[in-house]
């Protein structure tokens, strides 16, 4: 692909579940960890987030969301596509789908690939957060071969590939069980007014666990113009002075993120 001449801003198109969904203030503290990943770079920036909460690769396109994804998608936009949390799911035939290598998972997410490159979009594959599972003191994988999965896809497709399952459980080991509760949304009764009863969550994030592994994710992504020199806007503008004001924007009927949107103008 040419290189792409950014007059307006770059656009970052987000797809996922709700580990990436944006959050409003209706589900504080919950945040979505791409809305910390925003700080990292330019005000300039538009994030496109279509992550929605329970969405596997399987139901993202049964439900038409990858539709309204192409939709949106213009030439020399990036996308960020993290999934797994449910596509593990495998009591949920409408969700679940096999890591294995002639299963769906990866097919689904060559789809993406192949698709968004032909609206001129440079794709970049995430593995999943970890979740806060401990056992005798040692961080767990709970995705099993989702993650292998992602990282061969990747390479298949000649895509970026950032491995955050290593990362956050790299991060989660030296943190310790009991320091990394303030990242998740596992906290004590009487706490948030959202929550008053607490929770019990391992899975979803606090600010401070969204800003954490974005930062981890941010450093990763100033690498990936060493190895894919079409990838040198998103690499270079990530953590280049910026106040990290997180905007959504998308086309009418395109449903991105519609509260925020209400009470937030594009300055």
């Amino acid at each position: 692909m040419q290189a792409i001449c950014y007059t307006d801003g770059m656009r970052i198109l987000c797809l996922g579940d709700s580990i990436m969904q944006y959050n409003d203030f209706s589900t504080f503290p919950q945040t979505g960890w791409v809305q910390e990943l925003a700080r990292f770079f330019p005000d300039s920036t538009h994030w496109l987030n279509f992550a929605r909460n329970g969405r596997s690769t399987k139901s993202f396109l049964s439900e038409g969301r990858f539709e309204m994804v192409l939709k949106e998608a213009q030439r020399g936009d990036f996308a960020l596509i993290q999934f797994a949390h449910n596509d593990e799911k495998s009591a949920d035939a409408t969700r679940y789908t096999s890591p294995q290598k002639d299963g769906e998972f990866r097919k689904n997410l060559s789809f993406f690939i192949q698709k968004l490159r032909e609206k001129g979009v440079f794709s970049v594959l995430l593995t999943p957060i970890a979740r806060r599972m401990f056992k005798d003191g040692t961080i767990q994988n709970s995705h099993g071969d989702y993650p292998q999965a992602i990282i061969e896809t990747a390479a298949s497709e000649h895509v970026p590939c950032i491995d955050m399952t290593s990362l956050t459980m790299d991060f989660l080991s030296k943190t310790g069980f009991e320091k990394s509760q303030r990242f998740y949304m596992n906290f004590d009764a009487g706490l948030y007014d959202n929550f008053p009863d607490g929770r019990d969550d391992n899975s979803h994030l606090r600010p401070d666990g969204a800003y954490a592994f974005s930062k981890l994710c941010a450093h990763e992504i100033k690498k990936i113009a060493g190895q894919f020199s079409d990838y040198k806007a998103l690499s270079e503008n990530c953590m280049s002075n910026c106040s990290g004001r997180f905007l959504e924007v998308g086309g009418e009927n395109a449903e991105i993120d519609d509260e925020f949107l209400l009470t937030h103008a594009k300055v």
